[in-house]
């Protein structure tokens, strides 16, 4: 019922907006501060995440303009190389978030960034293919804690029902990230041959540089954490303060001890939100990691910068895909039908993916557009659901850490999927991405009936006897707090 009347509220530009907690702020108020926050806030996280995201998956780009063959790389270990990439990033997001709770973002976050833009570079000049898997570790260890980290600091200044939106800008840089990597290696493409480098050696040098400036700049662009930023009034904290409060209640976890420890590894919509992500993202890593490859195996007589130009425009069409699904979203505040959506159209790729022997050439390009623009509609939904049903900074920290670390194994089994054994029309590849993104949708019906479940018994007063907890343990309940409620 408070989201109801939240929702209608809001929809009066000059009116007051209100919740259950008895918190009363004018949304004209609100508007002002967000446009204040998405122009100090937003701009450089999307910027690194953008380049981030180029130098993660620009290996693909690289294999068409003979990365293999420059390497000796043989069988699989191609495979094996983006696998190489995936292990370090899962185990480091958590830990890298737990640190990001006590140190300042433009520092910890550009830091990575930065590391990341060398290993970058590194690709480019290594000379055998054990380097190239070396590259790839360290590359994991240095970008495991950006994505979480950014869905942590959003959280410390947006309310829960303005994430989505924000979280989608982020992902539209990624989108964004994939058809400018295929923009850029059409264009460096001609640079093979100049001082002895072949055009795939260009793509990681280049890109590598222009990450490492960046994250340079970015050190001094990023905001921090809202009660040290200089650029805000005590008026703007309180606000903001005031806002999550509004949304989410004053639902805390500030103190990380044993309670709070097991509240985290043990909540079962973070695990259930790992194994819906692990279905999703495999879904997105098929098309950003081996768009190319695919593409080349559907027009094997290709120049590798025709295939690049046949990349771009699936990129661009998720972005704005991505965009229009978060302003749906926000506006509704509803996060579970969108998610549904793209879970939809996605398995419309598969099934003509599946059938591709019995379907023109064309059909099978178009078909990736839709596997792409589904997975750009649910993946942001998935980082929102989870903040928005989670409360407490240690408990934020650690959820999205988990769900986009574990949740990123998707990446893993992506990587594996797709051989050259399979070429050309990969079976087993869509076999398995179309079982996954069916277990995520299945995951994500029950999912939500479990948050149903529980806000109907906490309305019952099933959870009050929690309020006989001891004070301390009280006030760090977190969601498991019995006035917390649910959104879906």
């Amino acid at each position: 019922m408070a989201d109801k009347t939240l929702a209608a509220t809001e929809k009066e530009a000059d009116t007051v907006s209100s919740s259950s907690n008895g918190v009363e702020i004018s949304a004209t108020e609100s508007s002002k501060l967000n446009r204040k926050l998405d122009l100090y806030v937003l701009p450089p996280l999307v910027l690194i995440w953008f380049l981030s995201f180029v130098d993660r998956v620009n290996i693909g780009n690289a294999r068409i303009q003979g990365l293999e063959k420059d390497l000796g790389m043989m069988g699989n270990e191609f495979n094996i190389a983006l696998v190489a990439f995936f292990i370090p990033f899962i185990l480091f997001e958590v830990p890298s978030n737990l640190v990001l709770r006590n140190v300042t973002p433009s520092t910890w976050l550009s830091a990575e960034v930065f590391l990341l833009s060398i290993c970058t570079l590194g690709q480019g000049v290594v000379t055998n293919y054990s380097g190239l898997v070396a590259m790839r570790v360290l590359l994991g260890i240095f970008e495991a804690g950006l994505v979480p980290g950014c869905v942590f600091l959003l959280s410390q200044y947006y309310p829960r029902f303005d994430m989505q939106w924000r979280l989608n800008v982020l992902l539209v840089s990624n989108a964004l990230a994939s058809a400018f990597g295929g923009l850029m290696a059409y264009a460096i493409a001609g640079l093979s041959g100049k001082r002895g480098y072949h055009g795939w050696r260009w793509i990681f040098i280049i890109e590598g540089s222009i990450t490492a400036v960046v994250a340079i700049i970015c050190k001094f662009w990023m905001v921090d954490w809202p009660k040290t930023a200089r650029w805000l009034t005590d008026a703007d904290r309180d606000l903001i303060a005031r806002r999550i409060v509004r949304d989410a209640g004053a639902f805390k976890m500030d103190r990380f001890d044993s309670r709070a420890i097991k509240r985290c590894f043990l909540d079962w919509k973070i695990w259930t939100n790992i194994f819906i992500y692990v279905g999703t993202v495999n879904t997105a890593y098929s098309v950003n990691l081996f768009a190319p490859t695919i593409i080349q195996q559907m027009h094997p007589t290709y120049t590798p910068r025709h295939i690049q130009a046949l990349v771009i425009p699936i990129f661009v069409v998720s972005a704005v895909g991505a965009l229009v699904a978060a302003i749906g979203s926000d506006r509704l505040r509803h996060r579970f039908g969108f998610a549904m959506a793209g879970y939809l159209i996605s398995s419309v790729g598969f099934i003509v993916l599946l059938l591709q022997k019995h379907v023109a050439v064309e059909i099978r390009y178009m078909a990736l557009y839709f596997i792409n623009v589904g997975s750009y509609i649910s993946l942001p939904t998935l980082w929102t659901i989870l903040a928005n049903n989670v409360s407490g900074q240690w408990k934020i920290a650690v959820a999205s850490a988990m769900q986009i670390g574990l949740g990123s194994s998707g990446g893993i089994c992506a990587s594996l999927i797709y051989t050259k054994q399979q070429a050309p029309f990969y079976k087993i590849g869509y076999d398995v991405s179309f079982g996954l993104l069916l277990m995520a949708a299945a995951l994500m019906i029950l999912y939500v009936a479990g948050l149903r479940w529980e806000n109907a018994k906490r309305d019952e007063g099933g959870r009050d006897y929690r309020f006989m907890l001891p004070k301390d343990e009280l006030e760090n309940l977190g969601d498991d707090h019995p006035e917390f409620r649910f959104v879906y």
